[in-house]
């Protein structure tokens, strides 16, 4: 299996983009397309140090939805994820290879949880290191106004000329969504805080202590060896996973997310069943009457 990230390196800072990159290649991207047009001129020497591995590639492009028929064409990539700065892909298994293996091949489409991180001050947003403060769907659940949509992302199985619409990832239809279970968070780390006193809101619930990334980064960056790239490794990382409550947790959030809901599928289902009934109960006497016509003709 062979994933690819392709990568939106608008605004990434140097040391933001030296974690994603050194993270994803840990947790089994195969390679990382980079549309690089619009990096920060203090981020290219990080970018020309990543393409001398041979699996970061860079692309003199304006957006990474423009770099996923190439992760198909020239990388023969299964799966294609697209990403912007401060994003990490976190796989809800050992590696993002092995949560993607067991997805049927039906599925074109699957759909990654959002997870916001908060600024460490309004201020001063600090690194994704630094941050270990998130958003929780088990208080609030979906604010007014807020769509399902706007708590997922995409990732694409990879297919000849792959377009990608990130408003309309399943082509009005033609590709079928893995729909209400997320096999993959979205760790994302904006600048602009949800929360400006995060202290006040840690204690009312509507954010959480999550130092997964920290954890994770701060391994790869103890492993790191002589004549890396960057700051971290680019192996050897061993996620966690996910216990019985973790998950008995999360498809909690999955649920507030609210792509589905059970109460009105379940209405529907009922609702075709009743008509069905009603169609079959005006359907055979039809027929019935019709094949009496039939014997009297035959007279």
């Amino acid at each position: 299996m062979v994933i690819v990230l392709a990568l939106d390196a608008t605004g990434a800072a140097p040391e933001v983009l030296d974690a994603q990159l050194a993270f994803h290649l840990a947790a089994g991207v195969d390679a990382v397309l980079v549309a690089a047009r619009h990096a920060p001129e203090a981020s290219r020497p990080v970018l020309a140090a990543y393409g001398e591995t041979g699996r970061v590639h860079i692309h003199d492009l304006p957006s990474a939805v423009e770099l996923a028929p190439r992760a198909v064409a020239e990388h023969a990539a299964d799966w294609v994820l697209v990403g912007a700065a401060g994003e990490f892909w976190w796989p809800r298994g050992e590696s993002l290879g092995d949560v993607l293996a067991v997805v049927p091949e039906r599925y074109a489409v699957v759909q990654a949880l959002e997870r916001r991180f908060e600024p460490v001050e309004p201020t001063r947003p600090g690194t994704p290191e630094e941050r270990t403060l998130r958003r929780s769907l088990l208080v609030e659940g979906r604010r007014e106004g807020e769509r399902p949509a706007d708590l997922l992302r995409p990732l694409f199985r990879g297919e000849p000329g792959l377009a990608v619409d990130l408003a309309d990832p399943t082509q009005r239809g033609r590709r079928v969504p893995l729909r209400a279970w997320y096999p993959i968070e979205l760790l994302r780390f904006p600048d602009d805080p949800d929360e400006p006193d995060a202290q006040t809101a840690l204690a009312a619930g509507r954010l959480v202590e999550d130092a997964r990334l920290r954890e994770a980064l701060a391994a790869l960056r103890a492993a790191r060896p002589a004549g890396a790239p960057g700051a971290y490794a680019l192996a050897g990382l061993e996620l966690r996973v996910p216990t019985i409550v973790d998950d008995a947790s999360y498809a909690v959030e999955c649920a507030a997310v609210g792509e589905v809901d059970l109460v009105a599928l379940d209405a529907h289902i009922r609702e075709l069943e009743l008509r069905i009934a009603a169609l079959e109960a005006g359907f055979w006497p039809r027929v019935f009457r019709l094949l009496r016509r039939l014997r009297r003709g035959r007279r």
